[in-house]
């Protein structure tokens, strides 16, 4: 025996829920802080403040972050056809906001017009790009790359190159020969020269 068909399982009910499962649309707003929303226009519809997807959500430990823009289009998945208790899935391509690279082999980042990385399996090859600078850190030690110097730090150490030269800070070795404290052997006075330093 079927059973009577309540008032919200009406076709037209149906019809309306099967349609908001899945809906393209493009991000018309975005809310940066806790907790992270956006909404999105899709035909008409504009929906309520949802959460988007990002590649990794686990706390502190393990999480991504990288809002959508506004104008990027966009998924709007809702399951049971709920608008309430949608997701949205951002990063679709669209003529306005091509993809980055044709290379299959490309794994491609772009932060901004003019800064972003790229990594080219088929020739083993790492290319990161910023205006301003790069830091890389492991605890205390890290190498800073700027426009107008490369920084070396480690242990208490340092080595400054720019335009200046390379500086060493405390010392610097060659050949376990100290630039600052070496001595030269077979010293006279008049035009003769030194001996190697030791």
């Amino acid at each position: 025996m079927d059973r009577p068909v309540a008032q919200s399982e009406s076709p037209l009910e149906i019809g309306r829920r099967l349609e908001n499962i899945l809906r393209a649309g493009t991000v018309a707003e975005v809310r940066h802080g806790k907790p992270a929303r956006c909404r999105v226009r899709s035909g008409d519809l504009l929906t309520d403040w949802l959460p988007w997807t990002s590649g990794s959500a686990g706390g502190a430990s393990r999480r991504q972050w990288w809002p959508p823009k506004v104008g990027e289009q966009c998924m709007v998945m809702a399951p049971g056809g709920d608008l309430l208790n949608a997701v949205v899935l951002p990063g679709v391509y669209s003529d306005k906001a091509p993809q980055g690279s044709e290379n299959p082999n490309a794994y491609r980042l772009d932060w901004s017009e003019t800064e972003g990385m790229e990594h080219d399996a088929g020739a083993g090859m790492l290319t990161i790009t910023c205006e301003q600078g790069i830091t890389l850190r492991v605890g205390q030690a890290f190498i800073e790359l700027r426009r107008d110097r490369i920084v070396l730090s480690a242990g208490g150490g340092s080595l400054v190159i720019d335009a200046e030269g390379a500086t060493g800070s405390p010392d610097v070795l060659a050949g376990g020969i100290s630039l600052r404290n070496h001595v030269h052997g077979g010293v006279k006075q008049g035009d003769d020269d030194t001996k190697d330093p030791k």
